[in-house]
């Protein structure tokens, strides 16, 4: 028995490393392909290790450069959210979203946000999901050990200080996994999309006899809120909603 499974995690061993190697000789043919400014080579070659099932921030970062210098804004835009969604502060994704944003026809300004909100925002982004996870453990580890502390401590002193720490240790745990739960939320809810139609209507009503309340164009960043009949409602960075096809939509 022993014998069979040693086979088996061999045998996935070794298809792990079969399923490696193209993805490494593409990562290094797109690499040299990006730097002679052969461009659409370079896409081609990281979209062949995305759809081996491959992801990452680098991964989709690249792709989004190399979407950016064909002049495929909506793309670019595309892929670098997704790689911001993985790595919210990496500073190179931002600064090239940035850029990508000005080829972008659509100007929208974000209403001021509550200090508080971005604070918290902020501090949820500093670590991934899992980081978060494993320090929540820590946390409620420790939170436990200071109520074993409580419970059979000696003094009465030492006792009331075990009991506050612990209160507060657990508050710190519930913190960590709130943040942790809430970037897990952000990664598997696909609630954000961009435009990929040269020009879209949005409308007062999910079908094509609803009013035009305004126009967008491609390469906008959005929020579906609701889904009807291959309808989205969708609200844009500055609270404006209405209807509109998602066919002419990617998922971010």
């Amino acid at each position: 028995m022993k014998r069979y499974i040693s086979l088996i995690f061999c045998l996935l061993a070794v298809f792990g490393w079969l399923k490696a190697q193209p993805a490494d000789v593409a990562w290094s043919e797109a690499g040299e392909a990006y730097a002679q400014a052969r461009y659409q080579e370079a896409l081609d070659a990281y979209t062949s290790i995305y759809n081996q099932g491959f992801e990452s921030a680098a991964l989709y970062y690249n792709i989004g450069n190399c979407a950016f210098k064909l002049g495929q804004y909506a793309q670019a835009v595309l892929w670098l959210e997704r790689a911001r969604l993985l790595e919210p502060k990496n500073p190179d994704i931002l600064y090239n979203l940035e850029l990508v944003n000005r080829f972008c026809l659509d100007k929208i300004e974000s209403p001021p946000e509550f200090f508080l909100h971005t604070w918290l925002r902020g501090v949820r982004d500093e670590y991934s999901p899992d980081q978060w996870a494993w320090s929540a453990l820590l946390f409620l580890t420790g939170s436990a050990a200071l109520l074993l502390v409580f419970f059979f401590g000696r003094s009465r002193g030492l006792r009331r200080r075990a009991f506050y720490g612990a209160l507060f240790v657990f508050i710190l745990c519930i913190s960590a996994f709130s943040f942790g739960w809430s970037q897990k939320v952000n990664l598997l809810h696909k609630d954000y999309a961009v435009v990929f139609a040269p020009v879209a209507s949005v409308k007062s009503a999910p079908d094509q006899q609803g009013k035009d309340l305004f126009i967008i164009h491609e390469g906008t960043k959005l929020r579906i809120l609701d889904e009807v009949s291959g309808w989205g409602r969708i609200e844009l960075a500055d609270r404006r909603q209405g209807w509109m096809e998602l066919k002419l939509l990617e998922r971010i």
